[in-house]
């Protein structure tokens, strides 16, 4: 049997080299649908069967919503008859599609319409098992009156597993204005997770044009002092609006002596 010289082997191991890199070469550029060369692709037939499939869903995405918008602007134009049939329409898209973007879209499309179906499908969308479905419903009731946006909005911030989803709540009641807002937004000022805690202080610094930061401390006086649930029976309030400005005097001891009083403020994660 002949023995190979090694000047034989070193010429095959490199003519493989050289065919694996071409065959790879080859794969990458016509196989894919990014690169320099992506049109050779159009000489393949899996790279072509992946093209065709890719627009289905690109086409399908696109008529789709199009078909929403319009249902949409022409309810929108239209009776309370028509706002109440596009919502109904928009609900079976958010219970039935099979591609979350149609369905994150219909809950978009929702906020435009002011009707009792529109609400409906709104409070089943903030059930959603999606967190992002979920998110874009807060969105969407944000665009709708406190008197029925808020109680919900209210209760996903106190109640929902998702953290995300809760601070989309915060920041959303953050958009509206009054003593229910701030009622809504302030359950949560004593969270135990401090990004909600922060984003809180943020939304009450937005309805209530007050600079206090993320104070906690202060801000907890503030809503006392201001909202209906610090009223007296008497009907007096039980702290004055200057409170949450001014520092709690300091206790005296047994001894007659003044003793300094430790307040925490909110803390940073």
């Amino acid at each position: 049997m002949p023995i190979k010289s090694a000047s034989q082997t070193k010429n095959n191991v490199a003519t493989y080299a050289v065919l694996a890199a071409s065959l790879g070469l080859c794969v990458g550029l016509t196989g894919c649908a990014e690169g320099k060369l992506w049109r050779t692709g159009q000489y393949v037939p899996w790279a072509q069967n992946k093209w065709i499939e890719e627009e289905k869903i690109a086409d399908t995405l696109f008529v789709k919503k199009r078909e929403m918008r319009e249902t949409v602007e022409y309810a929108i134009n239209g009776t309370q008859q028509d706002q109440q049939r596009a919502a109904n329409f928009l609900a079976e898209i958010i219970r039935r599609d099979s591609i979350l973007l149609h369905r994150i879209y219909a809950v978009q499309l929702l906020g435009q319409l002011d009707c009792p179906a529109s609400l409906k499908a709104l409070q089943e969308a903030t059930e959603d098992s999606n967190s992002e479905i979920r998110i874009a419903a807060i969105g969407s009731l944000e665009k709708l009156p406190a008197d029925e946006s808020l109680p919900r909005l209210q209760e996903i911030l106190m109640d929902d597993s998702n953290a995300d989803v809760r601070l989309a709540a915060a920041r959303s009641i953050g958009e509206f204005s009054g003593e229910r807002a701030i009622t809504a937004v302030a359950v949560a000022l004593d969270d135990q997770d401090p990004a909600l805690q922060r984003r809180v202080m943020q939304s009450l610094e937005k309805i209530t044009g007050e600079p206090l930061g993320t104070n906690q401390i202060a801000w907890e006086k503030y809503v006392k002092a201001t909202t209906s649930d610090s009223i007296s029976p008497a009907g007096q309030p039980s702290s004055t609006i200057d409170d949450y400005f001014e520092l709690d005097e300091p206790e005296r001891s047994s001894d007659n002596s003044f003793q300094p009083k430790v307040e925490k403020n909110w803390k940073s994660p």
